[in-house]
């Protein structure tokens, strides 16, 4: 069964090429281009090492964050915060936001993953390692890297709407039942509250863990509640795509950084395959990723926001 979902993964992305090449479907997508370029990224990302808050790795990644926004992104935005962990401690931490300005105004599309990985590989079979950080090759790196190659394809290809990559920090902070995870995004949502409604987002999409090479992607339960128009329009793109990794069905209710906005009121979606074996183990390194699997998800999603 694995063999065969990743051959028709491998016919998907065959698909995604023919697709983009017929007339009449906006912008043409340069797949061996970006299928490089995301490539590079999260193996520049995995060369950092763990990037959890406060590592050389976490500092490696908001500098690489950093350039590419400075080359291709219109604006680049940080907002720094603390967190307390203890009674007597607080972590700096900061969400960077890459702005694109669109070409026909209106409220923006945020498109967020976070960027930092877990300090506990908490899920690991072994328990000598529960306290070591995890690479994050998937659960971080490929979200992250998505988002990075997003920002050189806006670059030469505006969208309508203006789009806002939000690279979200803490997401993977805490320990279980420590209560310090979605620390970014929380972070972001209630600045909102200080602006005008007509301020906020039009939508929010997250997405994370979309690098498995064994890419299964089901329906959310708060994303199909609040968002379910946006998630039609992602799936049927899918369907157009002739992509098989985003299946139907519902399965998960998952607290991930579309959380935060979805209980403002704000549509917002997550695409998650939450099926990844390696989760929070340090076995979350590069070779369980997958191109294929990203470019997918990354040309999903630039049909979608250019159709809104």
């Amino acid at each position: 069964m694995k063999i065969l979902r990743q051959v028709r993964n491998l016919v998907a992305v065959a698909s995604l090429v023919l697709f983009w090449s017929l007339p009449g479907f906006g912008n043409t997508l340069d797949s061996e281009k970006y299928s490089k370029v995301i490539w590079n990224y999260l193996e520049t990302l995995c060369s950092f090492g763990p990037r959890n808050p406060g590592s050389e790795g976490y500092r490696e990644t908001l500098r690489l964050i950093r350039k590419v926004g400075e080359k291709y992104a219109d604006q680049v935005l940080e907002q720094p915060f603390l967190v307390r962990t203890s009674t007597s401690t607080t972590e700096p931490m900061v969400n960077l936001e890459l702005r694109f300005e669109g070409t026909q105004g209106g409220t923006p599309i945020l498109i967020g993953a976070h960027f930092d990985t877990r300090p506990f590989a908490d899920e690991d079979p072994d328990p000598a390692n529960w306290s070591a950080p995890i690479l994050g090759a998937n659960d971080g790196g490929s979200g992250t890297a998505v988002l990075l190659g997003l920002a050189q394809y806006l670059s030469q290809h505006p969208a309508a709407r203006p789009v806002h990559l939000v690279f979200f920090d803490g997401e993977d902070f805490g320990g279980k039942d420590a209560g310090l995870k979605l620390l970014g995004s929380t972070y972001y949502a209630q600045q909102l509250l200080e602006k005008e409604k007509s301020e906020w987002p039009y939508w929010v999409l997250v997405i994370d863990m979309i690098g498995d090479k064994d890419l299964q992607i089901f329906k959310e339960d708060h994303s199909l509640k609040g968002s379910a128009s946006f998630l039609d329009k992602i799936y049927s793109v899918a369907k157009e795509q002739g992509v098989v990794a985003l299946s139907e069905k519902m399965k998960y209710t998952i607290y991930d950084d579309h959380y935060p906005f979805h209980r403002m009121g704000i549509p917002s979606t997550v695409l998650i395959d939450f099926d990844y074996p390696y989760w929070h183990t340090l076995e979350d390194t590069l070779d369980k990723c997958s191109i294929e699997s990203m470019l997918t998800i990354f040309s999903v999603v630039v049909k979608t926001i250019e159709d809104l």
